[in-house]
């Protein structure tokens, strides 16, 4: 195939030139000179492939990079695949360098060398040189060759050429007329005599066909039966019982409690008081330190009710009225609704990563929890649903019990309902028992926002 030259330009200093877009494929190479006459500044040139596929600069090929080149001096890259679509660009640190692309195009991009070619009046000498016909089964026969291809068939091992009324084997054309039958020729010598012995001939056939089976003859009679059983001997005498074994040694195991047994009899009757005794006042105790019950509450005098006194100047407030204590104590409702040993505030750094900076630092760092324990969730980021995740064996799914949220103005959700959302109080009753893949936090909008939370047993502590 002919060299082109498939593109040339002169590029302005610092620029990315496109020399060469490839509709085809080639194989290339690039010749550059500097045409420069002074020695400064410093001629450097760059030459690199943008696939047709590339969208990053990482994809870029480079044949040549930041290579120097003197002045007057000129060079020619190693000859390097072009595809259909791919792009070559230049670059070059001062204005006068030229840069020129040639190459071959290339016909078949899968084999190169199988180039078609098409010879005329040419004539292949020489030794050593070999002619390979394309082969294959029957089914593989291609279907646009021409009247006269030929190709060896690998089922019938033939030759085989394409003719206009189909396939062809090499050497199978249309028999000739039978030529006339030529003169007898004159009979040979006799062979000598045989020293094999001839097959044996086949079996010739039996005998007449056989009689007819005779007639039963009568069955005789049967004989006695044996003789009487004879009568059962009598029992072999007992033999002495052995002697006693030794004692074991005491057992170390209590034997089972017997069952309790019955109680005594009936109580008897109970005998008659006896007389009271004389009634002797002993001295007077010294006076008591301890206190004695307060007695009975005795009837209710008749009195007359006084009239009601002033009201009397308000005291501290001593309960915690709705949202309005709230609001005076710069809180919200779903703060107090529920205790925790620890409130953690979410927020977001941008749409990448989670932050815990009342106590934790960084981009989703991984958080502690207690088994058994309730954790709270100070949410306050509208753009990132927050949840809770936990991993059974069969990967990461939403915590459906446990949970409960509070909104600013104390409406509660609890379980599944609690997941997802953005401002509020989140509460997790931690499990005492971690899920066997662990637990994680994570957005709902941006699965990049997440992290890992780390489940502490009690008994770990």
């Amino acid at each position: 195939m002919p060299i082109l030259r498939l593109g040339l330009v002169n590029p302005a200093a610092n620029t990315d030139t496109a020399l060469f877009n490839a509709n085809a494929n080639y194989l290339a190479s690039v010749v550059v000179a500097n045409r420069a006459i002074n020695a400064t500044p410093v001629t450097k040139v760059s030459i690199w492939v943008v696939p047709a596929n590339a969208t990053i600069v990482a994809q870029y090929a480079y044949i040549a990079f930041n290579i120097t080149l003197g002045v007057g001096q000129s060079f020619e890259t190693f000859r390097f695949a072009l595809n259909n679509g791919d792009s070559v660009y230049v670059r070059t640190t001062v204005a006068l360098s030229s840069f020129s692309i040639n190459g071959v195009a290339q016909e078949d991009s899968a084999l190169p060398e199988n180039i078609a070619q098409t010879f005329t009046n040419k004539v292949i000498r020489g030794d050593n040189n070999t002619l390979y016909l394309e082969s294959g089964t029957t089914a593989q026969r291609p279907g646009t060759a021409e009247t006269g291809y030929t190709r060896f068939n690998t089922e019938t091992e033939n030759l085989e050429v394409k003719v206009a009324a189909g396939w062809q084997q090499v050497g199978t054309g249309a028999a000739g007329t039978a030529g006339a039958t030529g003169p007898t020729g004159p009979t040979g010598p006799t062979g000598a005599a045989s020293t094999v012995t001839g097959p044996t001939g086949p079996t010739g056939p039996s005998g007449g066909p056989t009689g007819p089976t005779g007639a039963t003859g009568v069955t005789g009679p049967t004989g006695p039966s044996g003789g009487p059983t004879g009568a059962t001997g009598a029992t072999g005498v007992t033999g002495p019982t052995g002697p006693t074994g030794a004692t074991g040694a005491a057992s170390t195991v209590t034997g089972p409690t017997g069952p309790t047994g019955p109680s005594g009899g009936p109580t008897g009757p109970t005998g008659p008081t006896g007389p009271t005794g004389a009634s002797i006042t002993g001295p007077t105790g010294a006076a008591s330190t301890v206190t004695g019950p307060t007695g009975p509450t005795g009837p209710t005098g008749p009195g007359v009710t006084g009239p009601t006194g002033p009201t009397g100047a308000s005291g501290g407030i001593t309960t915690f009225s709705a949202t309005t204590d709230a609001t005076a104590a710069s809180i919200t409702i779903d703060e107090v609704a529920y205790s925790a040993i620890a409130r953690l505030v979410v927020t977001a750094n941008g749409t990448t990563a989670y932050q815990f900076n009342s106590h934790y630092s960084g981009d989703d760092p991984t958080i502690y929890v207690l088994g058994g324990a309730t954790i709270a969730f100070n949410l306050s980021e509208a753009s990132h649903p927050f949840k809770l995740q936990h991993d059974t064996g069969s990967g990461f799914v939403d915590i459906t019990s446990g949970l409960i949220h509070s909104t600013t103005a104390g409406v509660l959700t609890t379980d599944a309902n609690a997941q997802g959302k953005t401002s509020g109080t989140l509460y997790w009753n931690v499990p005492v028992t971690a899920a066997s893949g662990g637990y994680r936090y994570i957005c709902g909008t941006h699965a990049g926002m997440t992290g890992t939370i780390t489940h502490k047993s009690l008994s770990a502590i």
